[in-house]
């Protein structure tokens, strides 16, 4: 099965994607590649897309350094007693963005989410253009890979905003990146914060509408956990293509209104983040919710909860990736406190030895250790359902409504086992450090916590802790 799926993924359109001449904005195809020819049928148009999807899963972004590497190391979830001082990940530890290695992951977060933004463009380029005819399943296809298109350029530009851009608790009004949205590139111009949110809020609204057809009106029966996560299900439903399938894996229609939940989150538009988020956790189909999560005694088996996942990245080297950083003679380890984490709740299944591994009195996050070929192995959480509940919690406490942000809280740390210390929100600052704890709890090496730290401008996290990434000293947008 897992075969099948990574059938999706075709290395033509990464050829367009990495055979860029001179700029990170460059996309033009080589003599290697015959675009006419490409983009004649349909399958061109699904091939460029899956390759999208191979860009954002790079270990230079969500594959590590945007998931459980580098910004995780940010956010101090690991303990730096188990980093060799000499490593990219200890410097990176104590911020020193000066340093020779730090810079270069910094900057292959710029290049890869540029590159990957050029690949975006010149696919929305030519499906905006492209005759329905092309398309096997019409516009709804079409419309498909035009909206995911869009989704992944305002997610790629998200992410560059998060990392190289003040929150805007801290905005100066400054233009610190450029959107690029269109193909092909003569000139690029940078914007505010401001503008940068706008524009991505506006392409993911346009990637919702044109994604609907698909998930909403026609076959929102693959956005059931079943079918979105595995491709499982009734036979007379599966897609025929597994172009189709696993639309957890995909900017599906409720991955989309999630991220736009994230964004108004960050632009400080709480209303439209609660709105966003409460249909995402109230989505059902055949009256049966889409997303929930796996019982707390259950959670051992299915250690990243599909049930909660609403978007991931797939990584088939992961389990490989990941195994140095917990493997106790290698010199940089991934090791965290779980007593501290976790706060010696003897509830909490995620802190139990299902969930996490002990070396030398630490642990280790077993979300990355499943064997190659399980179900799940190579899924790299990006949303989930949780944060849907964080974020309508944060809703309730900024509008004084406590006792309704506690209970917020208290539907993931139920479902998480812990069903004896309700949270009892006091304050909108009790609730801010509440919700730190379980967002560290609850997504541990997902990368999140990190910017949940910049975004609420809490610095009380580590010493000399800096949010802002200089742009790299290469750039040439």
């Amino acid at each position: 099965m897992m075969s099948r799926k990574r059938n999706i993924v075709c290395s033509l359109f990464v050829m367009l994607l990495t055979m860029s001449s001179c700029s990170w904005l460059d996309v033009s195809p080589s003599n290697e590649v015959n675009e006419e020819d490409m983009f004649s049928k349909g399958d061109g148009y699904r091939n460029a897309l899956n390759g999208l999807y191979l860009k954002l899963s790079e270990s230079s972004f969500y594959g590590r350094n945007l998931s459980w590497g580098f910004i995780e190391v940010l956010g101090q979830q690991y303990l730096t007693d188990f980093m060799e001082r000499t490593s990219t990940y200890y410097k990176a530890a104590g911020y020193k963005y000066d340093d020779a290695d730090v810079k270069s992951v910094i900057s292959g977060f710029w290049s890869t989410a540029y590159n990957g933004i050029a690949g975006c463009n010149h696919l929305i380029f030519k499906v905006s253009e492209a005759d329905l005819s092309v398309f096997q399943e019409r516009e709804m296809e079409r419309n498909m890979i035009w909206g995911e298109a869009l989704a992944l350029r305002a997610l790629f530009h998200f992410d560059i905003m998060r990392l190289f851009a003040p929150s805007m608790e801290t905005d100066d009004g400054k233009k610190y990146i450029p959107y690029v949205d269109s193909y092909p590139v003569i000139s690029t111009t940078y914007y505010t914060n401001t503008e940068i949110l706008k524009k991505i809020e506006s392409d993911l609204l346009q990637a919702r509408d044109l994604v609907a057809k698909c998930d909403i009106e026609e076959h929102p029966e693959w956005m059931e956990t079943s079918y979105r996560m595995f491709a499982r299900g009734m036979s007379s439903e599966l897609p025929e293509e597994v172009f189709f399938a696993y639309r957890g894996y995909r900017m599906n229609y409720y991955a989309i209104t999630a991220l736009l939940a994230r964004v108004y989150l960050w632009e400080k538009e709480y209303k439209k983040a609660f709105d966003c988020a409460e249909a995402v956790v109230k989505a059902t189909h055949n009256d049966r919710l889409l997303f929930g999560f796996v019982g707390s005694s259950e959670l051992g088996g299915d250690v990243k909860d599909s049930e909660s996942l609403i978007f991931t990245v797939s990584n088939e080297t992961l389990t490989d990736d990941f195994k140095p950083f917990i493997t106790s003679d290698s010199k940089t380890r991934f090791l965290f406190s779980g007593s501290s984490i976790f706060e010696g709740s003897q509830e909490d299944q995620r802190g139990s030895s299902s969930m996490i591994g002990n070396q030398e009195s630490v642990q280790y996050s077993k979300k990355y250790t499943l064997a190659e070929g399980t179900d799940g192995y190579d899924m790299i959480p990006v949303i989930r359902l949780s944060e849907m509940y964080y974020i309508m919690a944060e809703y309730y406490a900024r509008n004084a409504n406590f006792i309704e942000a506690g209970k917020m809280l208290d539907a993931v740390r139920s479902a998480r086992g812990i069903i004896s210390n309700p949270s009892n929100i006091i304050s909108l600052d009790d609730f801010i450090s509440k919700l730190l704890k379980e967002i560290r709890k609850e997504l541990i090496g997902e990368g999140q916590l990190y910017f949940q730290y910049k975004r609420l401008n809490n610095n009380s996290f580590a010493d000399g802790v800096k949010f802002v990434f200089d742009r790299p000293e290469n750039e040439e947008i």
